[in-house]
């Protein structure tokens, strides 16, 4: 089971924190800690570091997705509209204004095209 970065971050905390604080008991034991310390510090500095780093994208990425749905939602609205003043001028009945009408309902005529109605 993968551990989350706060739960990383903490467990690293703690073993530092009894290496450090048992530092000369595990020296008399044989086992020297201070390369580990040294170690597990900066690989703890670095974690946190590229943590910061991906929220930051993240954040900005959020940012870019809403920038991105308002500005399409925007040429969507838009482009509408000039469709509508088309169709408006051209009389909805006539054959061009019908090819004009059906921009629109072709933008879903893929994939994901809404089923066909029964006949």
């Amino acid at each position: 089971m993968a551990l989350t970065t706060t739960e990383t971050l903490g467990f690293a905390d703690g073993v530092l924190a009894f290496m450090s604080s048992n530092q000369a008991a595990l020296l008399a034991a044989g086992l020297d800690v201070a390369p580990f310390i040294t170690q597990l510090g900066t690989q703890k500095g670095a974690a946190a570091t590229v943590n910061d780093q991906q929220e930051a994208l993240k954040a900005q990425l959020r940012m870019k997705t809403e920038a991105t749905s308002a500005s399409l939602t925007t040429l969507y609205d838009n482009t509408s509209t000039k469709l509508d003043a088309m169709i408006g001028v051209l009389g909805k009945t006539t054959e061009l204004g019908k090819q004009a009408a059906r921009l629109r309902s072709d933008i879903r005529r893929g994939p994901n095209a809404p089923p066909e109605p029964p006949q």
